[in-house]
């Protein structure tokens, strides 16, 4: 455990800089790394090589720094596919796991921003739809409400409806809800050493500390080609050892995350509590180069602990020689979510409003089926959750992994919707109904709980509301840039994004605040092209 000495200690970050104290900003702002566009090929950045009069330790020749790859090189993403329309008459019902994770649309911005053009292959659409708010009412019963509303197309003229499934978790107020046990696990490899990501990570410790209750438990685990606890679980009203380990997370040496996530696990079982909230927060650019490298090599550990009551948040941190695939799949395996952080302003809301908000789960294995009566819908297309599919069989099955959602949580399904002909505004053309089973104390043998809603043909002559509109323009944003069957052949262009977006910007409500973030993708990508 890491012994701090004196308060003054505190007072400089990573790099030797003075001033940053118990600022978070400053810990990115002060940042300075051995190069700060320079890694050391992660060899043991910033270490000197012993002299050959000191006999106790082996020559080491000194390692040249090399180039940071370009923000588009050396990533890793995998294609997830795109729907097509399926006809009611082969499959009238829609399966899927719910999923809450945001780091798609965090990666593309960061691209976008740096001038690079987003691979098709790191767009997932339901990630951009669920990063934005909408103002769905929080269920009055049960853990989750589900909510669903019809309105035309915004990019198709045959007639074709979309629908929305909003699906929203009940609230816990902070005060009410149980002690956070919360293990960081921190990358220090050196391809860390860059104010974007290590100082980013830092800084986005130092927001978790600020929100988190005084009985609240932090414990640091960092990791390069091993992996040393650096704070052992330490209540958060000991400050000065919370930022003391923060401090601590120099960088140097390659990235062994297998050993990283597994030190990580066995101290967060030293804090332990069944009736608390558990979890571990992997901070990282994905990268694994030492040991097992790959998601799979420590899969079943994690689905183990999720199992057992610790979930793994995955925190993306740095583009170019940067994991996407092994980000998400960790974060899916391990029962939690994952986000990607690019700016300050970014680890502000992760860090210091959503993660401490949404640490609370109460929904596990949660699922959502949406069937459609074959009779009035010809066919339909769900928008995005490709790698999320289950079989319609195994909705039921709670034994089949799907997704987890904590307190406050969103999550969003568009569907675009062939009727058949003659069907009139309002009749019912289906139903959404969500499957979850209950958390906490006293939990485990209760009975699944479920949540319904009625899909009704729209109106073609109403306007669409806020939530409706700005979860298609969400949807089509990430499509365009997608450039996939068979969206891509509709040729919508990013001004005609632009004018849906301007409208939206005067709404009120959450409306208008997600409508500016996707204009200012939309102005970020009109710049790439």
């Amino acid at each position: 455990m890491l012994a701090v000495t004196s308060p003054l200690a505190l007072a400089a970050c990573a790099g030797g800089d003075e001033g940053s104290g118990s600022d978070p900003e400053s810990w990115y702002e002060s940042y300075d790394g051995e190069t700060d566009g320079e890694t050391d090929g992660d060899a043991a950045a910033g270490a000197p090589a012993p002299s050959a009069a000191d006999e106790s330790q082996p020559l080491v020749p000194p390692v040249e720094p090399t180039e940071v790859p370009a923000p588009d090189e050396d990533n890793t993403f995998v294609e997830a596919g795109s729907n097509g329309f399926v006809p009611t008459a082969e499959d009238s019902r829609s399966t899927f796991a719910l999923d809450v994770d945001t780091g798609s649309i965090g990666v593309a911005r960061s691209l976008l921003a740096d001038g690079y053009a987003v691979p098709a292959a790191a767009v997932r659409p339901e990630e951009w739809v669920n990063s934005l708010s909408y103002d769905d009412p929080a269920p009055t019963r049960g853990d989750l409400g589900v909510t669903a509303e019809t309105g035309l197309a915004p990019t198709l003229d045959d007639g074709t409806q979309v629908v929305r499934v909003g699906v929203r978790a009940r609230d816990v107020d902070p005060d009410d809800r149980p002690p956070v046990n919360v293990t960081l696990v921190v990358d220090r490899s050196g391809s860390m050493d860059v104010r974007d990501r290590l100082g980013l990570v830092q800084s986005s410790l130092a927001l978790m500390a600020d929100e988190l209750r005084p009985d609240d438990t932090v414990a640091v685990v960092s990791f390069d080609d091993g992996a040393v606890p650096i704070l052992g679980p330490t209540p958060v009203r000991d400050r000065e050892a919370v930022l003391g380990a923060v401090e601590e997370l120099t960088p140097g040496g390659g990235t062994n995350l297998e050993a990283g996530l597994r030190e990580g696990y066995r101290t967060a079982r030293e804090a332990f509590d069944p009736d608390e909230t558990n979890l571990v927060v992997l901070c990282s650019d994905g990268v694994a180069n030492i040991g097992s490298t790959g998601p799979g090599s420590i899969a079943e550990t994690i689905a183990e602990q999720g199992r057992e009551g610790i979930a793994l948040v995955t925190v993306g941190f740095g583009m170019g020689n940067y994991d996407d695939h092994m980000m998400e799949q960790l974060a899916d395996t391990g029962d939690g979510f994952y986000s990607y952080v690019d700016t300050y302003e970014e680890a502000e809301r992760l860090f210091g409003t959503e993660l401490t908000t949404t640490l609370v789960p109460v929904a596990a294995e949660a699922r959502a089926q949406v069937a459609f009566d074959p009779g009035l819908v010809s066919s339909y297309r769900l928008v995005g959750y490709e790698n999320r599919d289950l079989a319609d069989e195994d909705f039921t099955d709670l034994g089949v992994d799907a997704g987890e959602l904590g307190a406050g949580h969103h999550a969003t399904a568009l569907y675009e919707v062939r009727l058949a002909d003659g069907v009139e505004p309002g009749t019912r053309i289906g139903e959404a109904t969500v499957l979850w089973r209950p958390t906490g104390p006293g939990t485990e043998e209760a009975e699944p709980q479920e949540a319904r809603a009625e899909l009704v043909a729209a109106d073609p002559g109403a306007e669409p509301s806020d939530d409706l509109a700005l979860a298609t323009a969400a949807a089509d944003l990430a499509q365009l840039l997608e450039d996939a069957s068979p969206y891509a052949e509709r040729g919508v262009s990013l001004d005609d994004l632009d004018a849906r977006l301007d409208e939206l910007r005067r709404a009120e409500g959450s409306a208008a605040a997600g409508a500016e973030q996707l204009a200012e993708l939309v102005d970020l990508a009109r710049r790439t092209r």
